[in-house]
């Protein structure tokens, strides 16, 4: 029975062969051999990138939560050493978030950070920064300890806002909201500050955002530096269906003298909005059968077509040829 079937099968051949003796081989085919080798084999490679290469897609859609509260997280250090945090809020609602967030005398040093607005090449990993966010939701780091220079101060810690358009601002004492406490002279104040963390969200460490790592100097006593920003919703998924619901905000940066400007109170003020948009990004990939099915066809459906004009151009030609010779020998028969 099996011995049976085996002939059957060896009967039933779906790829018949020519015998050699019937194949003639040429010098433009082998041509042709060639180039189509070497074209498919940048056709394999560019695919095999393609199918380890990770893309990303984005979605926007009108942000339906409605979550009362956002959450802000902030890393700054000031090179100032008695300052107030205050925010006001569009729903009318004032806040001293000095008392929620650490305040430690530190020393002021620029480090790796940039000014704002410097172009930062940073190639986004969405599968990468999904699983840096699901095991790392750790706090600020701790301050490095005592120091001799402590004319600086570091502001840092989370707090909780009302999820609509607000102004925080980081002033003197005496100045702005922080009128009653001690008033420092204007010599004194240098708004010259390094941003390491501004975010909106649950606190991921390892997710950047455009103030990250930002630096910008004060030329006067009395500068006021202003940041407004324009916060989206955002739900990253990485190809592994995991995701992370987080948030990213444009930023446009603005400073200029009060006292010139006779207007204003210096200090460093965050103008934030709420967009009604939400983006989902999503990691996509190519997987290994839909591979194998373009590879297959690239390959195979390239060498059977070209397979195929090469034997009408051959046919033609040698049609051609035929015909051109009959016509000279007819010619020659009938001059002789």
């Amino acid at each position: 029975m099996i011995s049976r079937l085996y002939k059957k099968a060896l009967i039933f051949d779906a790829f018949p062969k020519v015998d050699s003796g019937y194949q003639q081989k040429t010098a433009q085919g082998g041509l042709v051999t060639t180039i189509v080798s070497i074209c498919l084999w940048f056709l394999i490679l560019s695919e095999c990138r393609e199918y380890l290469q990770v893309s990303q897609s984005f979605e926007f859609f009108v942000d339906q939560s409605i979550n009362r509260q956002l959450q802000i997280n902030v890393d700054i250090t000031v090179n100032t050493r008695y300052l107030t945090v205050d925010l006001l809020d569009m729903a009318g609602e004032r806040m001293h978030v000095a008392n929620e967030l650490k305040r430690v005398p530190t020393k002021f040093e620029v480090r790796t950070a940039h000014h704002v607005g410097e172009v930062i090449d940073r190639p986004l990993n969405v599968h990468q920064m999904v699983k840096d966010a699901a095991y790392n939701t750790d706090a600020f780091s701790p301050d490095r300890g005592a120091e001799s220079d402590t004319s600086a101060c570091r502001i840092f810690g989370t707090f909780e806002v009302n999820k609509v358009l607000g102004n925080l601002y980081i002033t003197a004492y005496g100045h702005g909201y922080g009128f009653g406490l001690v008033h420092i002279d204007h010599d004194l104040m240098n708004f010259t500050h390094r941003i390491d963390k501004f975010s909106f969200g649950t606190h991921y460490p390892r997710l950047v955002n455009p103030l990250d790592n930002s630096i910008e100097i004060s030329e006067a006593h009395s500068e006021i530096f202003s940041y407004y920003m324009s916060v989206v919703p955002t739900t990253y998924i990485d190809k592994n269906n995991r995701v992370l619901y987080t948030n990213q905000y444009s930023v446009t940066d603005y400073m200029h003298d009060a006292e010139k400007a006779q207007a204003g109170v210096p200090g460093i003020f965050f103008r934030y909005e709420i967009e009604p948009i939400s983006v989902r990004i999503t990691e996509t990939y190519t997987s290994f059968s839909r591979f194998l099915v373009r590879l297959c066809g690239i390959v195979g459906g390239i060498w059977v077509t070209t397979g195929f004009v090469f034997r009408i151009v051959d046919g033609f030609w040698r049609n051609v040829m035929i015909n051109n010779n009959k016509n000279d020998i007819d010619s020659f028969g009938k001059y002789n």
